[in-house]
This record gives structure tokens, sequence and C-alpha cells, in this order.
């Protein structure tokens, strides 16, 4: 059964180092600013979605709250650049720290509450976070934050061309990837695991959930900073309605689409989901108002339905079989 494992998991990594490779390509040959700027959105939308997996796949912990915790990562990095001199390079670790500690402060009273109890109050949180920046002067209320427009800048995180933040997308979420890699097969990655296939097993064996739950939201809530950052320096705006619970919605799908098990599952799912959300709303949203929508949603409804591992866990399963099969393996 080893040899099984090992045969199924072989290429993990040739795969994702192959379609980097090809991704850090495209601007060679796509030089459209809005097919460039498809991409850049599913960056963002894909280390949105990791940062969510990081609580809800491989913890368990579903949280519809994670839009605000982005948004309050974006309202950081934009304070500091409107309000001081500082590159915004140097607000996004600043923007990591407030939000994890943010999230591990506030989601811990949170952690005795199990299924839809705990998806409940994660959307409470967000909307006391949203309604504090509406009514926050110093981050302009209702009306958001406009960051300051200007010559090309790396210091300033400026750009006219598409390409500088495709690249800087790119490399966020690869950052990101690998690090929820190499999590997933660390002590902690096995710790989280545990605690969402039984938290009362995990318990039993010495693993404290609340404790690695708190760790958990934490480390999630730092990854949603990225995404905020990155999110107010692409757009140079942010308002508080970013932070609505549909916002975090959209977080969820492409994990589970993709196969929230698995830590390429948020990424693949973005991979599809967006393009495919821009691509029926330039078909039909002007046309027939709504029913790019209506096309999305079978589609979604329909993967969900016939494939609820996502399709990772499909593929994987795929090979399981096909392997087992040619081993000759029998289940009894």
């Amino acid at each position: 059964m080893g040899n099984i494992i090992a045969r199924v998991y072989k290429h993990q990594i040739f795969f994702p180092m192959l379609l980097a490779i090809i991704a850090c390509l495209v601007p060679l040959f796509v030089t459209a600013a809005h097919i460039l700027s498809i991409f850049v959105l599913t960056f963002y939308v894909a280390i949105a979605s990791m940062s969510w997996n990081i609580l809800g796949g491989m913890t368990g912990q579903n949280s519809l709250g994670h839009a605000s915790l982005m948004g309050v990562g974006a309202y950081v990095s934009a304070i500091i650049v409107t309000r001081t001199d500082i590159s915004p390079w140097v607000s996004l670790p600043i923007a990591m720290v407030v939000v994890g500690l943010l999230a591990m402060v506030a989601f811990y009273p949170c952690f005795i509450l199990r299924g839809p109890y705990f998806t409940l109050v994660t959307i409470a949180i967000g909307e006391v976070l949203r309604n504090f920046f509406i009514n926050w002067e110093f981050a302009g209320r209702a009306n958001g934050i406009l960051l300051p427009f200007g010559a090309d800048s790396f210091v300033d995180f400026r750009f006219l061309s598409r390409v500088p933040y495709y690249y800087a997308g790119l490399i966020l979420m690869l950052a990101v990837y690998f690090f929820i890699r190499k999590m997933d097969n660390s002590k902690l990655g096995f710790a989280l695991k545990t605690i969402r296939e039984n938290e009362d097993v995990a318990a039993s064996i010495g693993i404290n959930p609340t404790k690695y739950k708190v760790i958990a939201v934490g480390i999630s809530a730092s990854v949603a900073a990225i995404a905020g950052f990155f999110y107010v320096q692409f757009f140079r705006y942010i308002d508080p309605d970013i932070m609505l619970p549909i916002f975090s919605v959209e977080f969820v799908l492409p994990a589970v689409i993709g196969g929230s098990a698995f830590v390429g599952g948020p990424v693949l799912g973005a991979l599809i989901l967006i393009p495919l959300s821009e691509f029926l709303r330039a078909q039909f949203g002007a046309a027939l108002p709504g029913v790019n929508l209506l096309i999305y949603s079978a589609i979604l409804i329909m993967i969900i339905r016939f494939q609820p591992v996502g399709i990772l866990g499909w593929w994987h399963n795929h090979k399981r079989r096909a392997v087992e099969k040619g081993e000759g393996v029998t289940h009894e």
C-alpha cells in the first residue's frame, strides 16, 4: 500500500512547478489589459481562498467572515500608505500581524461552538468589523480610502501596466501555496486535519483543539491580509462593502470546487471559476442581465452535486483506483 500511495502522489511537486513556469510566460504572449486583469483577479481570489481553506478545509471550521479579515488587511495597508510615507511593502507584514492578532482575539471565545453555530458567529464578527469601518471617520467612513495615483514606482507598488501586478500576484500566490503546502505536511498540519476529522479523538490523543484552532485562525487571517494588501494596491481603493458576507462566499467556492481537502484545491478552483465568471459576464451580462449568474450557479450546483470532494478529490480517487487495479489490489 505504501508503494501505491507513493505512485499516486509522486507528481505533487512536478505539476505545480510546471504550471508556475507556464504562468511566468503568459505575459510574453498575452498583452490585452483586460485578460491580464482577469489573471490578476484570479491570483487575488486564489490567495483569499487558500486563506479560508486553512481554517475551513484543513481544520474543518467553516467561516463566512473572511471577507472582513481581508478587508481589515486592505484598510491597514491603505491607512499606512495614505497617512505616512512608508512603502506599501512595509505595510504588508504590519497588516498580517494586525489582522492575525485581531482574528485570534475575536475568534477565541467562538471555538466552543461547532458546525453552523460557528459559521453564524463568523458572519456576525464580519458584520461588526464592517460597521466599525463604516462609522470610523479616520478610515473615511462609508466613502472608504482612495490610494494616490502617480508614475510607476516599485517602491510605492504603483504601475500603469497590468504586467507588474500580474507577476506580483503570481509570486504572492505561489509563496502562499508553498507555505501552506509545507504546513500541511508538518506536525501542525497533522493536528489540524485530525481536529477536522474528529475533534474528540484529537483531544483524546493529546491535541488541544482550542489551541490549534486559534493558531489556524491566526495564520488564516494573516494570509487573508496578504489578499487584502494586494487587492487595495491593485484597485487603489477600498470601502466597507468589500467586507460583505457575499464576498466571503466567493472565497469559499474555489476551495470547494477545486477540493478543500487539498492544498492546491483553492488555486485550481480559482483558475476555473474566475475566468468562467468573467466570460459569462462578457457574453451574457449585457444582453440578458442576470443570465450569466444563472448559468454560473447551475454549473456550480452540478459540480458540487456530482463531485462533492472537488475536482482534485475526484482526480486522486481516480488515480488511486487505477493504481490499485494495476497492482491487483482488492478490498473486501
